[in-house]
């Protein structure tokens, strides 16, 4: 099954791509078009994710839950920050390679540290943590053999989406396990509509 939504594919091609690729538009005659619809299919075949696991309801089941939203609400909203950061600089012509790429790089790491630190007591809890975090490993270690080549464009590259159908399956899979728990989903989206409330009257 292949799954288009923004909301599972937003961040991690948004990752892949944006300000660092930039350069390509910089550069132009050093990617073609051959090149560019190479890239575009193996993102497209990353896209294909596997159905979702069927696992057993546990007394823990929530608590893992609680724990998986509020790691992707809190990573969402600090790369939302990030990318926010890295277009206004953009716009103001002060940002450059290097500092996209240590950004992003750093927010990658971020992934891997705020999952690692999650006390997850369920197989299928363990089980999301895993893929998600193989897929910022991939990630990682993506970013590390590049460090030298900040100032060239990316292009072509297999590493550049390896494991993203993976990633793309851990949020099917955790949005599956939260839909059985909809008294739970309903108290979550009111906290989450309060805090957005608060942030918004502080704004002012």
């Amino acid at each position: 099954m292949i799954k288009l939504q923004l909301k599972y594919c937003g961040l991690p091609v948004l990752l892949c791509s944006s300000v660092l690729m930039s350069a390509c538009d910089r550069k132009p005659d050093t990617v073609s078009q051959s090149d560019k619809i190479q890239l575009e299919d193996k993102v497209m075949q990353e896209l294909i994710t596997e159905p979702v696991k069927t696992f057993p309801q546990t007394p823990d089941d929530q608590h893992d839950i609680a724990l998986l939203t509020d790691f992707d609400q809190r990573f969402s909203q600090m790369s939302d920050e990030m990318e926010d950061e890295l277009v206004k600089m953009e716009d103001q012509g002060t940002l450059t390679d290097e500092f996209a790429y240590n950004r992003k790089r750093d927010n990658i790491y971020s992934a891997l540290t705020m999952l690692k630190e999650l006390d997850l007591k369920t197989e299928q809890g363990r089980y999301i943590q895993g893929l998600m975090a193989e897929y910022w490993q991939n990630q990682a270690k993506f970013y590390d053999e590049n460090k030298e080549k900040t100032a060239e464009p990316i292009k072509n590259s297999a590493d550049q989406t390896k494991g993203l159908g993976e990633f793309l399956h851990a949020q099917e899979q955790l949005e599956h396990w939260q839909s059985q728990y909809p008294d739970m989903n309903q108290a979550q989206a009111k906290k989450a509509e309060a805090a957005k409330s608060e942030t918004t009257e502080s704004g002012y």
